[in-house]
């Protein structure tokens, strides 16, 4: 019912107004005409908006979109998050894995003078070649595990959401493997 009376308001001023699944570009309402189409259409509007406006996005935006967890993970003490040893690493080298879908090889500087073995999962976002010289932050004492393919000696942090992508964190310009993250 809001649909049509707001298809309705949108010819009435000329503007393009399809569904919200088919919305290709961004169509702002302002709060008093969302309580005149409320008023129209017989939904009862005793709580006004509380923004100033809406917005109707494109989805491919709005699936990009991060929306918080359904519920709040366990909270730890600062004692407990102290024990991560977060630390600065340069990859020294990448390589795909033979029999893995999802994981490459990566060898890491971690300013320890030895390097370090650790299989990631974000074969599907990256190119190996282009890994290399690169910084990332790495779990530096997690527990060695003895994968299928090999001895993964941390883990490199990365970000990723509901939808597609993976991405590798990088510090900022001035860090330097063995640093630590604090």
């Amino acid at each position: 019912m809001l649909s049509s009376a707001l298809r309705r308001m949108a010819s009435e001023r000329a503007w393009s107004v399809t569904t919200r699944e088919t919305v290709s570009a961004p169509i702002r309402v302002k709060a008093a005409t969302i309580a005149r189409l409320l008023a129209s259409s017989g939904v009862p509007s005793s709580n006004p908006p509380a923004r100033a406006s809406t917005s109707f996005k494109n989805p491919a935006v709005a699936a990009a979109r991060v929306e918080p967890p359904a519920t709040a993970p366990a909270q730890i003490s600062i004692d407990e998050f102290a024990k991560v040893e977060l630390r600065i690493a340069r990859i020294v080298a990448a390589e795909h894995v033979d029999g893995a879908d999802k994981l490459l090889k990566l060898t890491l500087d971690a300013g320890e003078g030895r390097h370090r073995t650790v299989f990631a999962g974000i074969k599907s976002a990256y190119d190996p070649a282009a890994l290399v010289g690169r910084l990332t932050p790495m779990v530096a004492n997690l527990a060695p595990r003895k994968m299928k393919f090999g001895l993964s000696e941390g883990m490199v942090l990365a970000a990723s959401g509901d939808g597609p992508g993976i991405f590798l964190l990088s510090p900022d310009s001035g860090a330097a493997p063995g640093m630590r993250v604090k």
